[in-house]
């Protein structure tokens, strides 16, 4: 095996067509934040962004677009932005360890990586399995709203005509190439941000370059769409997302608070699935997460995970001993006491440490480190 790294730009035409030959190995990574398009638009902006190309017998068998972090360690490309992230390729029984070790990594961290990427399965952080929502749209719109329950589309259909009845007829712009409203959802989601005390996102000038770069973006495995809802001239909700060839993902959905009553959200959501059928997307991807509104409109999910590769196996096992441990005490008290002081020690140890955060993080060692001297 062999591993160059580059830098995204630097991979040609032949690499492109490759890429996207490799992604159409299933229909979940045909999912834009898998192409190359994704990648070399996080490359223009972050100067850390890489990808590890592997060779087997002078022949390329997969892509790791990683960025570099602290002390030799990576994280996703695109990160925190980035829904899904793995391997893309065709050889995906190689070594995951060999490759991070020869592109000159100590590890690589994943949080929205396919439970099904064979490559990464040993990598996995015990209970960390969620599921991404999908609205499956393969059948066309009718199939997918017959799937629907009765109450649920009595309620939008009644709460669209209150809103209408108020402001004027409500239509949907598929994509709007007018600037003003992807800043208007900035705003939107600013707003959420801190009325929910998430991390402000947009607060990253990256983060928002890359953003506004793929808004405009016209490649065909990762182009933008910037879907705007309209109640007579004013705009009630708005959708930033990315498509590729079939399939759409969600990225940046938000709405205008002054409206919640009337459920602006899922009233976007239907009529954004119906124009989406019309126009070849057989799945809009809503990523991972709780939230309500994946409940009422998804069908379908596929699950994703978390975890790492070290190249130490012994930071590999600190690592699932961190996982899963975490919030558990009874199954820490369930480790003989002398096990437990070692375990402490070890957690303690300044050399496992990745920057500035410990590798079972500060949270855990918290939760841990006094169960463990007890």
């Amino acid at each position: 095996m062999q591993v160059e790294v580059v830098r995204p730009g630097d991979l040609g035409s032949s690499e492109a067509m490759l890429w996207a030959k490799f992604q159409q190995g299933s229909p979940v990574t045909l999912n834009p934040f898998m192409s190359l398009t994704f990648a070399q638009s996080v490359g223009r902006v972050r100067s850390t962004a890489r990808v590890a190309v592997v060779e087997e017998n002078g022949k390329i068998g997969a892509f790791l677009p990683y960025e570099l972090d602290a002390k030799d360690t990576a994280r996703p490309i695109g990160w925190p932005m980035n829904d899904l992230q793995g391997f893309v390729g065709s050889d995906l029984t190689l070594d995951a360890r060999m490759v991070v070790k020869k592109a000159g990594l100590r590890a690589w961290r994943f949080d929205h990586a396919l439970a099904d990427q064979a490559v990464l399965t040993p990598y996995h952080f015990r209970g960390t399995t969620s599921r991404s929502w999908e609205i499956d749209l393969s059948n066309g719109y009718e199939s997918y709203l017959s799937c629907r329950s009765k109450s649920l589309k009595m309620g939008i259909t009644r709460k669209r005509r209150n809103l209408e009845r108020h402001l004027g007829t409500a239509s949907l712009e598929w994509n709007s190439s007018d600037p003003r409203y992807f800043h208007q959802l900035i705003g939107w989601k600013t707003d959420q941000y801190r009325r929910t005390g998430v991390y402000e996102l947009f607060s990253d000038p990256a983060a928002l370059r890359i953003a506004e770069e793929l808004s405009t973006s016209v490649s065909e495995d990762c182009r933008g769409v910037v879907s705007v809802l309209s109640v007579g001239e004013r705009p009630v909700a708005i959708h930033f997302g990315i498509a590729g060839p079939s399939r759409l993902a969600s990225w940046f959905p938000a709405y205008d608070r002054d409206l919640h009553c009337f459920s602006p959200g899922l009233i976007m959501w239907f009529a954004l699935a119906e124009h989406a059928s019309t126009r070849g997307v057989t799945c809009i991807d809503l990523g991972c997460g709780q939230s309500r509104y994946k409940a009422q409109v998804a069908v379908e999910s596929y699950e994703m995970v978390e975890g790492a590769v070290w190249v130490s196996r012994t930071q590999q096992v600190v690592q699932h001993w961190n996982w899963s441990l975490r919030n558990n005490e009874f199954l820490l008290r369930r480790i003989p006491p002398r096990a437990r002081r070692h375990l402490g020690a070890l957690l303690s140890n300044p050399c496992l440490e990745v920057g500035t955060r410990c590798v079972a993080g500060p949270g855990v060692q918290n939760a841990i480190l006094p169960l463990c001297n007890e």
